[in-house]
C-alpha cells in the first residue's frame, strides 16, 4: 500500500462537492485510473514527446482530465461526487483495495473507474473501440444494476464523432467472463465494491492517432461530459441541465499523414495544427474562440452554450477558411468535423526527378524506380494519368511525403541496354485542382543485366527426394537478400504447405561464390507421394533484382534405403581405416579427408564413408579415394549400385574398376541433389569376359562456381545382375524411339545407359548414353533395357534396316 494513505483519504473526502447530500441526490464516486507515472501506469511515446515525458501521453494524465471533467459536470447537474485522486503523483496512486474501501465509506450510489485500453499486440493489430466491464459473469452482475450502468454509458461514448472507431459496438462484459483465467478474482477495483460499479476502457491509447487525441484536454473533457450523460441516463435525469456543447476534429481534406503507424478511416488524413475555431451566434457575433494545439489531434471545443443555432468557423493561414452551421441542444454534445482545403496558390512543378542520366553517364539499374518530387501535394488520379514511359513498362505507383513524391516501380524490370523516356504531361494537377501547364520529360539508359539468374534448383522437375531429412534449395548468380526462404514453398498432393525448419535454414554470406538459400523441411516425406516445390518470382538479390519467373517443380518422395532384391553387398563401409585418399591420382585440391561416420550420418549398418573436400580451382580438380576391394568382382553384364549422400555440388562421381592393368572409370552420378540417393548403373563400359574389382571412387570438379568444397557420404555398394528376357517392364517417363540406325531413349531424368539383348537373352550392343548404334546389328526383334534414375525399363523393339 502507498504511504500516507490516511492523509490522502482525508484530502479526497474533503473534495466531495455538490449540494448537501439528500436521498434524492445521486452520489457518484469517480476513480481516474492509474496515477503517478509509475511502473503500473501506461506511457505511449509519440513525437514530439519522448518516452517518459510526463507532458506526453500517460493513461493517468488522460484519466485524471476525464475525471475532472466528469466531476465538474456532475456538480453543475446537482450530483454529489467523490474522487479517488486530484493529483498525479505516486502518493495519490492508491492501492485498489483502498479505492474500494473509500468508495464504500463514501456511500456512493455509482462507481466509475475511468481507463483507456491497449491491444498489447504489434502495430498491425491496432484498433479503436470502447468497452465497459462490471463484476461477475456477463449477464449476471454481482452488484445488481452494474450492467445497466454500462449499457446507459455506452451509446454516449460511441456517439463521439471526433474519433475514428474501428467498431460501432460498445462491448459490455462481466470481469469473470472477460478474464477467465482469473476465476472469480476479477478486477481489483470492483472486488468488494458495494456501489453499482463499472470500469470503462474508453478508447485504445496505443492506436497512435488516438494517443495524440488523448493528450488533448478538450478531447478528454468531452469523454468526461459523456460519462455525465451516462449517469443522467441511469438516474433518469437527462433533462436536468440547460447548456450545450460543440466539439469536432479539423483535418486536411486531402493531405495524408506521412507516418508508418496504423491509421483507420479519416485518421489517414493530416490533422490541421494551430487552427483557430470561432463560435458565431445568429447575429454574426463571435462569442467564443478556441485555439487548436500543434500535437496532431485537430480537436476544438466550445462549452456551456445556450441552446440555439450557431456557426463554427475554422481558420488557418495555409488553408481556406470554412464555416458550418451547428445546432446546440440542452445537455447535449454537438459534433462538427471539418475538412479544410489547402491554399495552393501556384501551379505544381517537378522540383527534382530520378534517375538523372545523360549521354555518356553510367547506365541505370534495370529495377531503379522513377521518382518525382513536387512543390505541392499532387492529385494522384490526374498525375498518374499524365505519366508515360516509353517503351511502355508495366508498373505500380506509390505516393510518399504526403503526396509530394511520386514513385513508379516497374512490375518486373526494364529491358537491358534500352533508352527510356519518361514524360509527365501538363495535365497533372495538384490537390487544389490547378494543372502544371507544361510537360516535363527526361530519359535514362539501362544496364545489361535485368534479372537474377538461377544457377540451379533442387529438386528439379520429375526429381526424387529421400523421405528423411528432405531439403530444397535455389542457387543464383548473385547474393540473395535476407529472408528469401519465405518465398520458397513445398506443398503435398492435397495442396497443404509443408512447414520448414527455420533454424536449419542456410543462406549465402559475404565471400560466397554464388547466392543460395537451403531449406530443410520440418518432417519426413511420405513414401510414394508426389509433392510440389515453388520458387516465387519475388526471390531477389541484394540489388533488388528478381528471378525471371516463378519456378515450379513436381517431385516424388522415395525411400532410397529400401531393400534391393537380387543384389549382393560388395562394401558397407562399416570398417574404419580401409579407405584412403590417393594423393598421386588426385590433383588441384586443398583438402581431401575420408573417415567412417556413424549415427544419423549412415544409411545402413554401423558406418558410412564420408569424403570432405575442397578444390583449389573453380573449373578443375580430381580426388581419388582408394577402396579395399571386395572378393566379388563385376562383369560387363552387371550393374553397380551405390548409395550416395549428395551435397548438390554438381561434381561428378566415378567408380574405378580394375582388371589387371585395365582400369575403367564408370560414371556413377552427377551429384545434383541433397541427401541420400541410390544410383544403379550398368557396367557396359567394362570389357566383356573380364572380372573387375571396384578399387576406388573418383570425384571430379564440375566446370563452374559450384562444388568447390563440401562433404559427401557413401554407403552400401551393391552388385546387381543385368536382366535379360523378353518381359516388358514399364517405367513412367521413359520412351523408346527405334530407327534403322539408332535406338534412342528419352526420360524425365538422366539416362545412365542402355543395353540391347536378343530374344534368346544374349547382349548384342550397349552404350553408356541415351542411344545405341544398331548399324552392326541384324534386323529383327530385340529387347532394350534403359537404366534411368536407379530403375530399369525393359521394352521390345524392332531393328529394321533399309
Amino acid at each position: 500500500m502507498k504511504k500516507n494513505i490516511l492523509k490522502t483519504a482525508l484530502m479526497l473526502l474533503a473534495a466531495v462537492g455538490g449540494p448537501a447530500a439528500l436521498a434524492q441526490t445521486p452520489h457518484v464516486y469517480i476513480n481516474p485510473g492509474h496515477g503517478g507515472h509509475d511502473s503500473d501506469d501506461r506511457n505511449v511515446p509519440c513525437p514530439p514527446f519522448a518516452a517518459g515525458d510526463t507532458a506526453g501521453f500517460w493513461e493517468s494524465n488522460a484519466s485524471l482530465k476525464k475525471g475532472f471533467a466528469l466531476q465538474e459536470m456532475l456538480r453543475k447537474k446537482g450530483y454529489k461526487t467523490s474522487i479517488s485522486r486530484i493529483t498525479n503523483d505516486s502518493e495519490s496512486d492508491l492501492a485498489l483495495s483502498t479505492i474500494v474501501a473509500l468508495c464504500n465509506q463514501s456511500g456512493a450510489d455509482v462507481f466509475y473507474a475511468i481507463h483507456s485500453n491497449a491491444t498489447g499486440a504489434g502495430e498491425g493489430y491496432r484498433i479503436n473501440t470502447s468497452m465497459g466491464i462490471y463484476r461477475g459473469y456477463t449477464g449476471s452482475p454481482q452488484v445488481p444494476g452494474s450492467d445497466s450502468l454500462a449499457a446507459c454509458l455506452g451509446p454516449f461514448l460511441m456517439a463521439n464523432k471526433s474519433t475514428v472507431w474501428t467498431s460501432d459496438t460498445y462491448s459490455i462484459y462481466g470481469d469473470w467472463t472477460f478474464y477467465p483465467s482469473w476465476g472469480t478474482q476479477g478486477l481489483g477495483v470492483l472486488r468488494g465494491n458495494k456501489a453499482v460499479s463499472m470500469l470503462n476502457e474508453g478508447t485504445f491509447h496505443d492506436y497512435i492517432p488516438e494517443t495524440y487525441r488523448l493528450i488533448n484536454p478538450y478531447y478528454c473533457w468531452v469523454e468526461g461530459f459523456n460519462f455525465s450523460l451516462g449517469a443522467d441516463s441511469y438516474f433518469h435525469r437527462l433533462g436536468n441541465y440547460d447548456k450545450g456543447f460543440v466539439t469536432g476534429n479539423v483535418r486536411d481534406s486531402r493531405l495524408l499523414r506521412d507516418a508508418k503507424y496504423v491509421m483507420h478511416g479519416d485518421d489517414v488524413r493530416q490533422p490541421v495544427n494551430n487552427a483557430t475555431a470561432y463560435l458565431i451566434d445568429a447575429s454574426g457575433k463571435t462569442i467564443d474562440t478556441c485555439q487548436i494545439d500543434a500535437y496532431e489531434d485537430g480537436i476544438y471545443l466550445f462549452k456551456f452554450i445556450e441552446p440555439g443555432n450557431y456557426k463554427v468557423r475554422i481558420t488557418e493561414p495555409s488553408h481556406y477558411e470554412q464555416t458550418k452551421d451547428v445546432v446546440v441542444t440542452a445537455n447535449g454534445m454537438t459534433y462538427c468535423n471539418f475538412d479544410l482545403n489547402r491554399v495552393r496558390n501556384t501551379p505544381p512543378e517537378v522540383l527534382s526527378y530520378a534517375p538523372v542520366w545523360a549521354d555518356g553517364d553510367a547506365a541505370v539499374a534495370c529495377n531503379e524506380p522513377v521518382v518525382m518530387q513536387f512543390n505541392w501535394d499532387m492529385d494522384p488520379a490526374t498525375t498518374e494519368k499524365a505519366f508515360t514511359i516509353t517503351p511502355a513498362v508495366e508498373g505500380t505507383f506509390t505516393w510518399e511525403d504526403t503526396n509530394y513524391r511520386l514513385v513508379f516501380k516497374p512490375t518486373d524490370a526494364y529491358d537491358v541496354n534500352t533508352t527510356y523516356t519518361v514524360k509527365l504531361a501538363s495535365t497533372a494537377e495538384h490537390a487544389g485542382g490547378t494543372a502544371m501547364g507544361k510537360d516535363v520529360s527526361f530519359k535514362f539508359r539501362t544496364r545489361s543485366r535485368n534479372h537474377l539468374a538461377v544457377l540451379a534448383t533442387y529438386p528439379g522437375e520429375g526429381d526424387r527426394i529421400h523421405i528423411t531429412s528432405p531439403v530444397v534449395e535455389i542457387r543464383t548468380d548473385s547474393m540473395l537478400s535476407p529472408g528469401q526462404f519465405n518465398n520458397v514453398h513445398v506443398t503435398d498432393e492435397a495442396g497443404n504447405v509443408l512447414s520448414i525448419n527455420t533454424r536449419g535454414v542456410r543462406k549465402n554470406k559475404a565471400g560466397d561464390d554464388y547466392g543460395y538459400v537451403r531449406i530443410p523441411l520440418s518432417k519426413a516425406l511420405v513414401e510414394g507421394q508426389t509433392y510440389k516445390v515453388t520458387f516465387d518470382k519475388i526471390i531477389s538479390d541484394t540489388a533488388g533484382l528478381y528471378i525471371p519467373q516463378t519456378i515450379t517443380h513436381t517431385f516424388k518422395a522415395v525411400n532410397e534405403g529400401a531393400e534391393k532384391a537380387g543384389s549382393t553387398l560388395i562394401d558397407g563401409f562399416d570398417t574404419a581405416g580401409q579407405c584412403a585418399v590417393n594423393a598421386g591420382e588426385s590433383s588441384d585440391y586443398t583438402t581431401a579427408k575420408v573417415a567412417t561416420v556413424g549415427g544419423s550420418s549412415k544409411l545402413f549398418g554401423n558406418m558410412a564413408l564420408q569424403l570432405t573436400y575442397a578444390f583449389a580451382e573453380r573449373d578443375k580438380g580430381r580426388i581419388t579415394v582408394d577402396l579395399t576391394p571386395a572378393e566379388q568382382g563385376f562383369t560387363s553384364a552387371d550393374n553397380v549400385g551405390i548409395h550416395v549422400f549428395g551435397d548438390m555440388c554438381y561434381n561428378t562421381l566415378y567408380g574405378k574398376f580394375v582388371a589387371g592393368t585395365d582400369v575403367k572409370l564408370v560414371k556413377l552420378s552427377d551429384i545434383t541433389y541433397h541427401g541420400w540417393r541410390y544410383e544403379n548403373v550398368p557396367l557396359t563400359a567394362l570389357a566383356q569376359g573380364q572380372t573387375y574389382k571396384l578399387e576406388g571412387l573418383v570425384l571430379d570438379k564440375c566446370n563452374g562456381v559450384m562444388g568447390k568444397s563440401g562433404a559427401i557420404r557413401f554407403d552400401n555398394v551393391l552388385c546387381t545382375q543385368g536382366e535379360s528376357g523378353v518381359s516388358e517392364v514399364e517405367v513412367a517417363g521413359v520412351e523408346i524411339t527405334s530407327g534403322p540406325d539408332y535406338i534412342v531413349a528419352s526420360a524425365d531424368t538422366y539416362v545412365q545407359g542402355m543395353e540391347l539383348y536378343s530374344m534368346a537373352g544374349q547382349r548384342v550392343a550397349a552404350n553408356s548414353g541415351n542411344f545405341i548404334n544398331v548399324t552392326a546389328v541384324s534386323s529383327g526383334a530385340y529387347v532394350v533395357k534403359v537404366y534411368v534414375g536407379g530403375r530399369v525399363a525393359v521394352k521390345k523393339v524392332v531393328v529394321a534396316h533399309k
